[in-house]
C-alpha cells in the first residue's frame, strides 16, 4: 500500500483550533439575512462549525474550519445554562450528540416528552425523522458535540420544525424569516398539515426502549483490547501496543470489517465510526496509515501530540476541543503528552463499511511486531484487514 507525505503547511488547513472559532450565527446575519436572534433561538446560542464539506448546503454549512469529506459535519455548541434550540427533526441525516462538558438533556418526540441526560462523553445518535432538542441543564456554560451524517450534500437540507415552533417563529419574527429559512432547506410544519419549504417525510415516534439502542454511556463501556479477547489471534499486549491502551468503540456501522469492529455501543451509519482513546501519560499507538478512510482527532481532555509522515517526523499539539483531520495514505500517531490520563476522540469516516479494512503499518513497525510477537500475529492482523509493509 502506497503512503503519501503532507507538509505542515498543507496540514494547517486541516486543523481547527477551538479558541479561534467564530459563531455560525455571525455568518448567517451577514450572508443570508436571517437575524442573529432568529438563528440563535432555532439552533443554539453559539455554534462552531469545526468540519463540513465546503460544497454542503443546509442551515449549518457556512465557512467550516476544516473542509472535510462529504457526508459528515462536526459542530460544537456552546450553551449557557438553560440554552436549547427549538424542537426540530432531521429527516435524512443522523444527528449524534456527545456531551463534552456539563450535563445535557436530550428530549425527543413530537411533544418532547421523552428524554435522556448525558454526562461527559456519553453519546446518543438520534434516528432520522424524530423531533429532538438538547438543553444544558447545569448551572454553568457547557459544551455539546454534534456530529451529523448523511450520504450526500443535499441530505443536509433536511430540517423541519413542528407546528408549535412554526407558529412561534412566525409570530415573533414574521413570514420573511420563515421564507428565508425555506431557501436554505428548512421546512416548517403547520397545524393544518401544510408544509412550507422543502417537502419532507412525516416525522416518526421512537419509544424510550427503542432509543436505548442508540445511547452510549461511557462509564459502562469496556475497552476493545478487552472485549475482542484472543478471538482474533492477537495477544492483548500486542493489541494495546498497536492501537492504544484503552480504546472504546462508541459507534460503528453494523457488520463493519477491520480491526476495530467489536461490540460497538451503537450500530450507526455506514460512513462513520466513533471511538474514544483513554490514554495514560505517554501512551500512543504505533505509527500507521488509513488508506481509504479519513481519521479525525479531537482532544477531549489533557493534551495530545499528533505525529504524521515518514517516521512521524511532523507534529501538532492539540488542546481540549482542537481538531485535526488526517487524509488517507498518511502515516500518523497520537500520544498523550500531559501528566495525567487524557481522552482523545477518534472519528473515522469512509464511503462504506468495506473502507475500514484499510490500515497499514510501516516497515519499522512490521519489524517490531514480528520480532516481539511472531509471524502468527502478523498473519492474524492480516485476516482483520491490516497490512504490514515490508522494507
Amino acid at each position: 500500500m502506497q503512503t503519501r507525505e503532507i507538509s505542515p503547511e498543507e496540514m494547517e488547513s486541516r486543523i481547527a483550533r477551538f479558541a479561534e472559532q467564530e459563531s455560525q450565527s455571525a455568518h448567517y446575519a451577514e450572508a443570508i439575512g436571517i437575524p442573529r436572534e432568529a438563528y440563535e433561538i432555532m439552533a443554539a446560542e453559539t455554534l462552531y462549525l469545526m468540519m463540513a464539506p465546503d460544497t454542503q448546503g443546509g442551515p449549518m454549512a457556512q465557512r467550516p474550519a476544516i473542509a472535510g469529506d462529504r457526508g459528515v459535519s462536526v459542530i460544537i455548541a456552546r450553551c449557557p445554562p438553560g440554552d436549547k434550540p427549538l424542537l426540530h427533526a432531521h429527516h435524512y441525516t443522523v444527528e449524534t450528540f456527545m456531551c463534552l462538558t456539563g450535563v445535557f438533556r436530550i428530549r425527543w418526540g413530537s411533544e418532547a416528552d421523552r428524554h435522556v441526560d448525558l454526562n461527559p462523553h456519553d453519546m446518543i445518535a438520534v434516528p432520522p425523522g424524530v423531533d429532538r432538542q438538547f438543553e444544558n441543564i447545569t448551572d454553568e456554560e457547557a459544551l455539546l458535540l454534534v456530529i451529523i451524517t448523511g450520504t450526500a450534500d443535499e441530505d443536509f437540507a433536511d430540517i423541519s420544525m413542528p407546528p408549535a415552533e412554526t407558529a412561534m417563529m412566525r409570530e415573533r419574527f414574521g413570514q420573511a424569516v420563515i421564507d428565508g429559512y425555506n431557501k436554505i432547506g428548512v421546512a416548517f410544519r403547520n397545524a393544518d398539515g401544510r408544509i412550507e419549504g422543502p417537502q419532507i417525510p412525516a416525522p416518526i415516534e421512537v419509544s424510550a426502549d427503542e432509543m436505548e439502542k442508540h445511547i452510549s454511556r461511557f462509564d459502562t463501556l469496556r475497552p476493545l483490547a478487552e472485549t475482542s479477547g484472543d478471538a482474533i489471534g492477537v495477544p492483548r499486549e500486542c493489541r494495546e501496543l498497536v492501537a492504544a491502551k484503552n480504546l472504546y468503540l462508541l459507534m460503528a456501522p453494523e457488520n463493519q470489517g477491520g480491526p476495530m469492529a467489536h461490540n460497538a455501543a451503537i450500530a450507526g451509519p455506514d460512513n462513520i465510526s466513533v471511538l474514544i482513546a483513554e490514554c495514560p501519560p505517554g501512551d500512543k499507538p504505533l505509527l500507521h496509515a488509513h488508506h481509504h478512510t479519513v481519521e479525525n482527532f479531537m482532544c477531549l481532555t489533557g493534551k495530545f501530540r499528533i505525529r504524521w509522515g515518514d517516521g512521524g517526523k511532523e507534529h501538532v499539539d492539540l488542546e481540549p476541543f482542537d481538531m485535526i483531520s488526517v487524509p488517507p495514505g498518511v502515516d500518523r500517531q497520537f500520544e498523550n503528552i500531559s501528566d495525567d490520563d487524557a481522552r482523545l476522540l477518534v472519528v473515522i469516516t469512509g464511503k462504506s463499511r468495506e473502507d475500514y479494512n484499510d490500515i497499514s503499518m510501516p516497515p519499522e513497525v512490521t519489524e517490531l511486531v514480528r520480532e516481539r510477537f511472531g509471524q502468527a500475529v502478523i498473519d492474524a492482523y492480516g485476516q482483520r484487514g491490516v497490512t504490514f509493509r515490508e522494507a
